[in-house]
């Protein structure tokens, strides 16, 4: 786990500084260059996934270690998938705050706001999997995110299953049939989990515990770092709350004439290029053969 970030580290009192001392011209054109840097990192994601990984990469000897038969995690995929979706969020992202109104810094924070936590949620997650170097403690994580990936596929089919009912769509013969297959796919899924876990040499009962949202990031970073509590803003955003949004929109850093939003903003976009940065080393590593 990366150590938290202390106040009276030199990390945090930069990032301090960077909150006061900054005018609102020195603000606005980090601002640019951080969010110009998302293009960048999408680029960068979006080629490594769409390359794949090589024959004796640490990836592909993962995947190898947890097939058996016609019993396979999809270990590369998973991390694949979740680069794909990494660099969408992240030209989104772009698109938004450079294309809006051309030659000007677009921020309808609204928007932004669940973007970015979404980009956060991607980095971290790539970056915790890969992180350990013990192959049985990666191949646990992995186990944790596909089985809650799983897991959470059988509840909401469920819950489709009864809103589809109680609004007059199925009958509720219909209802009932899908509500018991998904229960028996939920239980199949486990038992599969569980088979292929002992079968790769891992405990499964740590390798079919839930995964929440935020645990990469936590887990990683450490619950009193920046990045966990920007993570906790983020998500805390992404849900509408007048005052907040608000008071991020129209008051200026006290003493400066620098705008809270541009400030605010500009530490988001900071943080999410450090994360990113943070999966690429990573998969860039774990994806070299040999």
């Amino acid at each position: 786990m990366a150590p938290a970030l202390a106040p009276d580290s030199s990390r945090y009192r930069a990032w301090q500084r960077m909150q006061v001392e900054m005018n609102r011209e020195d603000t606005i054109e980090a601002l640019w260059r951080a969010c110009e840097n998302w293009k960048g990192h999408a680029a960068r994601l979006e080629q490594l996934a769409d390359a794949g990984f090589s024959l004796g990469s640490r990836i592909e000897d993962d995947n190898a270690s947890a097939t058996h038969g016609d019993r396979s995690l999809a270990v590369g995929a998973y991390l694949r998938e979740r680069m794909w979706n990494a660099a969408r969020m992240l030209r989104s992202l772009h698109r938004q705050v450079f294309e809006t109104e051309a030659g000007r810094l677009h921020l309808d924070s609204t928007v932004l706001y669940p973007l970015m936590r979404a980009v956060m949620e991607d980095a971290t997650t790539i970056t915790w999997l890969q992180a350990p170097d013990d192959r049985n403690d990666r191949l646990t994580r992995i186990f944790r995110a596909l089985f809650t990936d799983s897991y959470y596929f059988t509840e909401n089919h469920l819950l489709l299953a009864s809103a589809a009912f109680s609004t007059g769509d199925v009958s509720e013969k219909v209802s009932k049939e899908l509500s018991a297959h998904m229960r028996d796919e939920k239980a199949t899924t486990r038992t599969h989990f569980e088979q292929l876990a002992r079968l790769s040499g891992i405990d499964e009962v740590e390798s079919t515990k839930k995964l929440a949202t935020s645990a990469p990031v936590r887990l990683h970073y450490g619950k009193e770092s920046v990045e966990f509590m920007s993570w906790k803003l983020l998500s805390d955003l992404s849900h509408f709350s007048f005052m907040m949004l608000r008071h991020l929109a129209t008051s200026p850093i006290p003493g400066s004439d620098t705008s809270l939003l541009h400030a605010t903003i500009l530490h988001f976009a900071a943080t999410i290029n450090r994360l990113c940065g943070d999966a690429l080393h990573l998969i860039e590593r774990a994806a070299a053969a040999g």
